[in-house]
């Protein structure tokens, strides 16, 4: 089943809405009431030199400090590829022409794990594209090259097992990123030697057995799951929302001048609304590459948070040094997005935090200035 629906955009502060029924309403009650100052932990994963650190920092309300505690997760080299899911990390560095190590850890347990993953393979000059986890299970997908023609595969590695245990599954084309839900494997697979095409090919995780194909075009940009269990596949100039358990679909168009650009970006980080908080080209609404925003699924809707709109020129330049966006986040407990940036190239430090209260109207609540750019931020 195919159903189509218009998407009607709103960006915060330059507003730009379809009807004015569609327009954001804000609780001038919420606004007056005392905000929450609740203590949380923030795990923020800095880029610098070619690594990437842990910096642990904690939090209320109404201020931000540097927490002194060492994180478990030793600094590695910036990985190939990396996977997040709430507050899993997942990261994969190449080892050799033929083979890698997977790294885990789990900031709420402060657990690390490393696992080797292609011991058992030789001869070979391999390459992998895409991992996921689920339960306790992991997905690599990978392709061969050594062979002719190559070899694409997907692997899957079952923690519980007492000793390495890898199931390979083999596929007709490149997969280029893997989603998960309702107990299936969704691979987004790109013919690159006929046809320039992507297809999304589902795998029932049990069985083992492809169960579904479906032909996606020329265009896609990524797959991911929502908070929902529907798994998102993203174009330029729309979204696709597939149901993970009947297999049905909507297609959300854009209108000219309203994409959300998030099929840009790598980020998963909703709310418990459904939202999803990532960092978005703004196009001639702001003189910075990349801006925070926030899009709502179930409004089909983009709120853009311009640096102009809520900090001064004193702020931003010489303050705070902002460049460029390169992560965001939500505080649930106290209401707050965090933005990461990446300073100018002249500042003392490399990159930041900002924090901003979103209701009833942006509000800068402090800053933090730190020994990298954070790329991913987590909440425990």
């Amino acid at each position: 089943m195919k159903t189509y629906t218009i998407l009607c955009a709103i960006f915060a502060l330059l507003i730009f809405s379809c009807s004015k029924s569609e327009s954001v309403l804000v609780n001038d009650e919420e606004g007056e009431n005392e905000s929450p100052s609740i203590d949380v932990n923030y795990i923020t994963l800095l880029s610098k030199n070619g690594f990437l650190k842990p910096q642990l920092l904690t939090a209320n309300g109404e201020a931000i400090a540097l927490n002194p505690t060492e994180s478990s997760l030793a600094e590695k080299t910036i990985p190939d590829l990396s996977f997040v899911d709430g507050s899993y990390f997942m990261q994969y560095h190449k080892v050799g022409a033929c083979a890698g190590e997977l790294t885990t850890h789990d900031f709420n347990s402060d657990t690390t794990a490393e696992i080797a993953v292609f011991t058992d393979l030789n001869d070979c000059d391999l390459t992998a594209t895409a991992i996921a986890k689920s339960g306790n299970l992991i997905f690599i997908s990978y392709q061969v090259t050594s062979s002719n023609p190559s070899d694409y595969l997907v692997r899957i590695i079952d923690l519980n097992s007492s000793e390495f245990s890898a199931v390979d599954i083999s596929l007709d084309n490149k997969p280029v990123d893997l989603a998960i839900s309702n107990n299936r494997l969704f691979i987004l697979i790109f013919d690159e030697l006929i046809t320039d095409e992507y297809n999304l090919t589902v795998l029932d995780i049990s069985t083992k057995a492809f169960i579904h194909e479906m032909g996606l075009g020329n265009s896609v940009r990524r797959i991911f799951t929502d908070t929902k269990d529907n798994v998102v596949i993203s174009y330029d100039e729309l979204h696709t929302t597939l149901n993970s358990n009947t297999l049905d679909f909507v297609y959300t168009q854009y209108p000219n001048g309203t994409a959300p650009e998030f099929g840009n970006t790598k980020s998963t980080n909703f709310d418990l609304e459904g939202r999803l908080f990532y960092p978005m080209d703004p196009s001639a609404n702001s003189t910075y590459p990349l801006v925070p925003a926030i899009y709502d699924f179930s409004k089909k809707l983009v709120v853009l948070y311009a640096y102009e709109n809520f900090l001064t020129e004193e702020e931003r330049n010489f303050e705070y040094e902002i460049e460029t966006t390169t992560g965001v986040a939500y505080d649930e407990k106290n209401g707050v997005m965090l933005v990461g940036y990446k300073k100018m190239s002249t500042a003392d430090k490399e990159g930041g935090v900002l924090r901003i209260k979103l209701a009833p109207e942006p509000k800068l609540i402090d800053n933090i200035n730190l020994d990298g750019v954070p790329i991913e931020i987590f909440i425990n």
